[in-house]
């Protein structure tokens, strides 16, 4: 960390990017957690990260190239405060990730034609998302699909988005990869999203599709397992579609999200959706959060849907503008059908910071 600060404040030095800027923001508490699959409880009790918020730290430039256009730069890493690990997800526990940068690394250019970046980023409907969970796509949150087509922080992207015109905006991630060793393979990623935003109302609709083809590779059955939602796994293609929409009424807000995303091969399909509305309402120091949702599993070959219902709810309590206490409960990711009886639960209590 000395070193990248080091390393910034060179940067800012000579120049070369005029306004560069750490940021991030920080959870950790004490979280007890039970994931129980068919009657069988794993329990992780102890202090645990992504509570509240997914924790991330951050460095990002720009340069003022003259006649409105900027270069940009961003790179975002995952923080596990828990264990201090970095480049690693929420999901993940803490395990330690393999890309130092996992979240985002851009480089690009801005100006009246919109913004233009290359490299890792979030695909648009996962931002759609982000933007609409009440719980910021925490650990503890009734959304378990926020990779609706199969991706969330993607490699290898072009990342475009237009101009705000009056209100309305198109964001664009598409990824092409081709390889040839001993078998010729490809991959191909493409998302966009359209959202208007107006005063306290935003609402954004997007699609993603995701292809993996593997030359000579036998297509595989579909396996349906997990500790939340029922995953979708050994998939060529994956599409998402994500509606989405916030309200900000003054005395307390709304937001919610339609999420659905289906998987398929050679064996068949299965597609996995879920409904969710959040709530947050502001009272002097403290917010109260609650947050509902609806799961639902179709796949080829199952004699019925899995089905299942989430809550959560909790509170904040400000310490300063950046500094808050939390505490939250809810049960997440549940699902029943087919013999199948699948859910989480979780309590925490905590602190949370951004900078």
């Amino acid at each position: 960390m000395k070193k990248t600060l080091i390393a910034v404040a060179a940067l800012a030095a000579t120049g070369a990017f005029a306004q560069v800027s750490v940021y991030g923001r920080l959870d950790a508490g004490y979280a007890m957690t039970t994931n129980s699959v068919n009657g069988t409880d794993t329990k992780a009790n102890g202090v645990q990260s992504h509570n509240s918020v997914s924790s991330m730290w951050g460095i990002q430039g720009s340069e003022d190239l003259g006649g409105g256009l900027k270069a940009n730069f961003k790179l975002e890493q995952d923080v596990y405060l828990a264990n201090g690990n970095t480049g690693t997800s929420g999901a993940a526990g803490g395990a330690a990730g393999s890309a130092a940068f996992n979240r985002t690394s851009l480089i690009g250019l801005s100006g009246g034609f919109g913004s233009l970046a290359f490299g890792r980023d979030y695909v648009p409907t996962f931002k759609l998302i982000a933007a609409t969970d009440v719980n910021s796509l925490s650990r503890i949150s009734t959304v378990q699909l926020a990779a609706a087509s199969g991706n969330s922080t993607t490699p290898n992207l072009v990342m475009y988005s237009t101009p705000v015109m009056s209100g309305f905006q198109v964001n664009l991630a598409y990824g092409n990869q081709d390889t040839s060793a001993a078998t010729d393979n490809t991959s191909k990623v493409t998302n966009l999203t359209a959202t208007y935003t107006n005063g306290p109302l935003m609402v954004g609709v997007g699609q993603g599709t995701t292809e993996v083809k593997v030359a000579g590779a036998a297509a595989t059955p579909f396996t349906l397992t997990g500790t939340t939602v029922p995953a979708i796994t050994n998939a060529d293609k994956v599409t998402g579609q994500v509606l989405a929409a916030s309200y900000n009424f003054g005395s307390f807000a709304l937001k919610g999200n339609m999420i659905s995303s289906k998987g398929e091969n050679a064996t068949g399909s299965a597609t996995v959706s879920e409904l969710n509305i959040g709530g947050t309402v502001p009272l002097g120091k403290v917010t109260l959060v609650a947050q509902l949702g609806t799961n639902k599993v179709k796949a080829d070959g199952a004699p019925e849907d899995w089905t299942g219902s989430d809550f959560v709810i909790g509170a904040d309590y400000s310490l300063s503008a950046k500094t808050a206490l939390f505490a939250k409960t809810g049960t997440y990711g549940k699902s029943s059908g087919n013999g199948d009886d699948i859910k989480s639960t979780s309590t925490a209590v905590g602190i949370k910071t951004v900078f």
